[in-house]
């Protein structure tokens, strides 16, 4: 859009030199002669449809986008997402967000504590640990808890301290957590909910989701298209190197285990290795939304956390948004490139011809001010023009 605007200033100032040579040139022929020209060439040359190029394009394409359920905050990020560079996902944004309860170590007793410490926290990983709950869970109380995003949490229920996380968020609090218990479940592809009754190891949730249909065949299509896909996620990085390697990426392509911290500096050491491409985000947790305020273009998706929501550029809605919606958002960006392009092409030869024409005489001021605004029609006629195949 700033470019739009440099050529559109740069243009007038052509015009207006150019108005002032004609009249200059042809004085020998009257001063009203002259005159005519010079204002002639100054109406028909306005440079109003290369002012309008760039936003009505990009209004056209983000409101086509917003009819296929994408939600784009501004034009800026679709200028952004028109070129490839590294795209960077949260392991959340390629399943189907489904969370399930594949399994549990510990006992029935405990299992409805876990339930209980999970009643007030917002997320998928919190929703399937809730069907733990058993009659025992309801008359239990919940008397304090404490969120640790990406991590886990903590909290007191009847009089008990509970920690349920990841196993390393419960080493950090001195909790030994079975080591072949963390393999066998990440060897699966699914994530380790380790539980902590007065600091003492209680036992080892099974958490499993599956990968969205096409997920895989987005990615090669990202691919194809120059896009660097890489997996940032805060599950285990064993379960995140699995689904990398589902999806076909390799393994050095997947960080797991990544805190809302890590994920940041993440983000800020792609954006200074691009070299100029744009660095973007997609997420859906509340870990999340830092990264996604960081990157060049942040991505929300459909059922994320309002804090993510809140700080992306992208909204990708509707229930069944995916990773396939993430290229048809790219395929509107470069669309949108696509019709600026040919709008500023148009406007520049209508003008240029304009000019000519009133340069030589063959254009009364009347008459330029007659075709003036066609020039400014062609180009919204161009810009809502249906969405030429991508």
């Amino acid at each position: 859009m700033q470019a739009a605007d440099r050529l559109a200033g740069g243009f007038t100032l052509a015009v207006v030199l150019l108005a002032i040579t004609t009249a200059w040139f042809t004085r020998a022929l009257g001063i009203e002669i002259a005159l005519d020209r010079a204002v002639a060439l100054l109406i028909v040359a306005c440079p109003c449809a290369l002012g309008l190029a760039t936003p009505l394009a990009l209004t056209a394409a983000i409101g086509r986008l917003a009819r296929r359920g994408i939600l784009v905050k501004g034009g800026a990020a679709l200028e952004r997402l028109a070129r490839p560079g590294v795209l960077l996902l949260e392991t959340g944004t390629l399943t189907e967000g489904k969370l399930a309860l594949i399994g549990w170590s510990g006992s029935a007793h405990d299992g409805a504590f876990l339930a209980a410490l999970e009643s007030d926290v917002a997320g998928p990983h919190a929703e399937a640990l809730r069907t733990l709950a058993s009659d025992q869970s309801f008359n239990l109380a919940l008397e304090h808890s404490h969120h640790w995003p990406g991590r886990g949490v903590s909290g007191r229920v009847d009089g008990r301290a509970l920690l349920a996380g990841s196993p390393a968020f419960l080493a950090e609090h001195g909790v030994c957590v079975p080591v072949t218990e963390v393999e066998r479940i990440t060897r699966a592809a699914h994530s380790p909910i380790a539980f902590a009754v007065d600091g003492a190891y209680a036992g080892c949730a099974e958490l499993g989701d599956r990968l969205r249909l096409g997920a895989a065949e987005t990615l090669r299509t990202l691919r194809t298209e120059g896009w660097q896909p890489r997996i940032l996620s805060g599950d285990h990085a064993e379960v995140v190197r699995a689904v990398a390697i589902e999806l076909g990426l390799p393994p050095e392509a997947a960080q797991g285990g990544a805190s809302p911290e890590e994920k940041l500096a993440a983000v800020h050491a792609a954006r200074a290795a691009a070299a100029g491409r744009p660095v973007v985000m997609v997420g859906d947790g509340v870990n999340d939304a830092a990264a996604l305020a960081a990157a060049d273009v942040g991505i929300a998706v459909h059922g994320g956390a309002e804090a993510s929501l809140e700080a992306a550029d992208v909204h990708l809605g509707g229930s069944e948004a995916g990773p396939a919606a993430i290229v048809e958002l790219f395929a509107g960006a470069r669309g949108a490139m696509r019709t600026i392009r040919l709008c500023l092409g148009v406007s520049i030869a209508y003008n240029l011809l304009g000019a000519g024409l009133a340069a030589a005489g063959l254009i009364s001021p009347i008459l330029a001010a007659v075709l003036m605004p066609l020039s400014s029609l062609t180009v919204t006629a161009l810009a809502f023009a249906p969405a030429r195949a991508r």
